[in-house]
């Protein structure tokens, strides 16, 4: 087996510590100060986020009051269970018809194409087969023949430039912003035979709430997000936003606040003609079943459950739906609940098996979760570390033309890299295919 790198959760030396308080003085502008949105206003109960109040044992509260939140007010009783918000949107298209409309599918890859340094030299942190994976990776995301597709985890300029030539010869034109004040990794291509008129770069934004030592002295990384704004040819005028949301089971509430932001911007920067589409790696899943988990290593992690609540409070946020979750069969609308009642934590087996128990990989099919043991490349990097869980995204803006058809989990099969057999990432990819009405 290739050596494990540091956890997941691991961060830079404390002797860096200082960084915090250059970072303080660095940080982006507030675009959207807590207060600002009308949705702040917004009583959790009316939203898709209303099930966490179940887990807090509360019945009242808006969004702003919910995200503003000290972090040691939040007592949740139970798990916060999104069973029936999941079957409700998996149900939300069924009596749709699909006469006159047209496909258009949609990726979203996290590549996992790291390699990382501090102050440009200094090595922090590299994916295992890295050099052999990164040869590979841009043919098999432009083979998908996605409409749209939205990466993460493309930190090195030498594999933007890979990713963008690939692109060309593909027939996809490729977007990515200006990394001079830091690099969140993502990337946005678009099928060049589905782009009517232009296509832009609409906005880049960096995150407010985040952990600055990733970016200085750390190896560059700023978390934010990038908007892709184009004219389908069958579908007309979509917006596509694209992030990577912060790391570490730890900073839950920042990835509430990014999520957050993240929805304001898919709302209030979007007309009502656009088809709005968000893709990427939040960096957590919907559920968890209990809140504690005991990593190989270190203390019990205790705050599972403050991690489910940045999944439906983007969704609230955001006026958006769970395009995967809508294109599932009615009896794996709430996989993500059932498979994830099944997970083992077992400290004493999870870095020799995969999964913690025997069989478990074997009987958990690659329909739910995009972040897992189960995966090899996943399994040499951070075994037993975390929750395997759904941690890439699709979701979209409904409207009454919009179904559908179906929803995968991509990317799970193994190759043969150098002197292992492997997958292409440490995550799976997520693919949906939409219908909408053909545009006259």
């Amino acid at each position: 087996m290739l050596p494990a790198l540091a956890p997941r959760r691991a961060s830079l030396p404390s002797c860096l510590a200082l960084a915090c308080s250059l970072a303080a003085s660095c940080a982006p502008p507030d675009v959207f100060p807590l207060g600002s949105d009308e949705y702040d206003d917004k009583a959790v109960a009316e939203t898709p986020a209303s099930y966490l109040l179940d887990a807090l044992g509360e019945d009242s509260g808006t969004l702003g009051e919910l995200v503003g939140r000290e972090p040691d007010a939040f007592a949740f009783g139970g798990a916060p269970n999104p069973t029936e918000l999941l079957t409700s949107t998996s149900a939300l298209d069924d009596a749709r018809g699909t006469t006159g409309t047209s496909a258009m599918r949609v990726l979203s890859y996290n590549v996992a194409l790291l390699d990382a340094q501090i102050f440009w030299v200094i090595p922090y942190k590299r994916t295992p087969t890295l050099d052999e994976r990164r040869d590979v990776i841009p043919e098999l995301v432009f083979a998908t023949g996605a409409d749209v597709i939205g990466l993460q985890e493309v930190w090195r300029q030498q594999d933007v430039d890979a990713f963008l030539a690939r692109a060309e010869t593909d027939g996809y034109r490729g977007f990515v912003h200006e990394r001079n004040e830091g690099n969140d990794g993502v990337m946005v291509f678009v099928r060049e035979d589905k782009i009517a008129g232009d296509a832009t770069l609409a906005d880049h934004h960096v995150y407010l709430s985040q952990d600055g030592l990733e970016n200085f002295p750390g190896p560059g990384i700023r978390r934010g997000w990038m908007e892709v704004a184009f004219t389908h040819v069958d579908v007309g005028p979509v917006r596509v936003f694209n992030t990577h949301m912060q790391a570490f089971p730890e900073s839950w509430q920042g990835r509430m606040l990014q999520g957050r932001e993240l929805g304001i911007a898919a709302r209030t920067h979007s007309t009502a003609e656009e088809l709005v589409i968000v893709t990427g790696d939040l960096n957590a899943g919907p559920y968890y079943q209990e809140a504690t988990w005991q990593p190989p290593e270190g203390e019990q992690q205790t705050e599972w459950f403050h991690n489910a609540m940045s999944y439906p409070l983007l969704l609230a946020y955001g006026d958006l739906v769970d395009a995967a979750v809508m294109g599932r069969p009615a009896e794996r609308a709430a996989s993500d609940v059932t498979r994830g009642d099944t997970v083992v934590n077992d400290a004493s087996t999870s870095t020799e098996i995969p999964g913690a128990a025997e069989g478990w990989c074997d009987e958990t099919p690659n329909d739910t979760f995009t972040a897992t043991d189960c995966n090899r490349l996943y399994f040499l990097q951070y075994a037993g570390t975390e929750y395997p869980a759904r941690l890439d995204h699709v979701h979209v803006r409904d409207r009454p033309d919009l179904s559908v058809t179906g929803s995968w989990v991509r990317f799970t099969g193994k190759r043969r890299f150098t002197n292992v057999d492997i997958e292409p990432s440490d995550h799976y990819g997520v693919e949906v295919e939409l219908r909408l009405a053909t545009v006259q």
